[in-house]
């Protein structure tokens, strides 16, 4: 429904009493079609004007009034009104949520549902992947704005970004407050190299358990993704590949290690603590490079692992 759909309110004085009608938001909340309910709304106000002028009308006699338009949007408000809450109810469940804390994440999920171009359904659906990954309602709140906007800026799904950051979050010990820092780190990766959002999600489900146990930074990983993918290296695959890398260096069989080692590659700085992946990364480049000038037999050891080099 266009923004500029009106929201409107028709007082009846009847001893006193007041009756207001205001449904445009909930239309603009609830993602409803709202086609022929502003020509419904015109003859609905028009009546309420002969009403005001003196016109008694029995509340049965104004239901028998109203147009099939006005009575179908009714029924699609109350439809739509109690699935969002059935979410709601689901989101509160996973997460063992208080009533209060309830009331508040609904409240949230309604403000996304009217301010941004996903339903407050789907705010709710966003919300119950971050509750499965053990979030609780502060968390929730802190992060949904993030996930709400990489997955408007991405055309991605929104409980699709949702999964993908709640787990990648979890992965490298980052909290719900990182949220803003992650969907920027992916939305640079996507949008600087040959893949998208819902692509590298996928290579971080493989990579991401590995590289936050050893220490390595998100954004690093996500930098390696995005150079393996611009050369046609993606998804499960490309995760799969780093996964392995990473594994052989961090602790490297008989073979690899001997390899490492005629590479004159270390693993740690100066003070014995392990190196950031991008400086590790570059590293294996530079020293790759003068693979050719290297022995026959070393050579051939080195390259026979392609774990470490095939893909070089």
């Amino acid at each position: 429904m266009p923004s500029s759909h009106r929201s409107w309110r028709c007082n009846v004085n009847q001893g006193g009493d007041s009756m207001a009608l205001k449904v445009g938001e909930l239309y603009a909340s609830f993602g409803i079609d709202s086609s022929g309910l502003d020509s419904a709304l015109s003859g609905i106000e028009k009546k309420c004007s002969s009403i005001a002028k003196g016109l008694a009308v029995t509340g049965a006699a104004m239901t028998a009034t109203v147009t099939r338009s006005v009575v179908n949007a009714a029924k699609s408000i109350y439809d739509s009104g109690t699935s969002f809450h059935a979410q709601m109810s689901k989101v509160g469940a996973i997460a063992n949520a208080s009533a209060d804390d309830l009331e508040t994440l609904t409240q949230k999920a309604l403000e996304m549902g009217s301010t941004t171009s996903f339903t407050a359904k789907e705010a709710g659906e966003a919300m119950e992947y971050m509750a499965m990954a053990g979030w609780d309602s502060e968390q929730m709140l802190a992060g949904i704005e993030g996930v709400m906007n990489l997955a408007a800026a991405s055309g991605e799904n929104l409980a699709t970004v949702s999964d993908i950051v709640t787990d990648a979050l979890t992965a490298f010990g980052m909290t719900a407050e990182d949220t803003g820092d992650f969907v920027d780190i992916l939305a640079a990766a996507a949008a600087n190299s040959n893949t998208n959002v819902s692509t590298l999600g996928e290579s971080f489900k493989y990579v991401a358990p590995l590289a936050g146990s050893l220490g390595y930074k998100a954004e690093d990983v996500a930098v390696a993704l995005g150079v393996m993918a611009n050369a046609g290296i993606k998804g499960s695959q490309a995760g799969s590949t780093l996964r392995n890398v990473l594994s052989r260096l961090a602790d490297p069989p008989k073979a690899a290690a001997k390899a490492i080692d005629t590479l004159g590659i270390s693993m740690t700085d100066a003070y014995g603590n392990s190196m950031p992946l991008i400086d590790m990364l570059r590293q294996l480049r530079t020293k790759f490079q003068g693979v050719g000038e290297m022995s026959a037999y070393p050579r051939k050891q080195a390259l026979k692992r392609p774990h470490i080099s095939e893909r070089r």
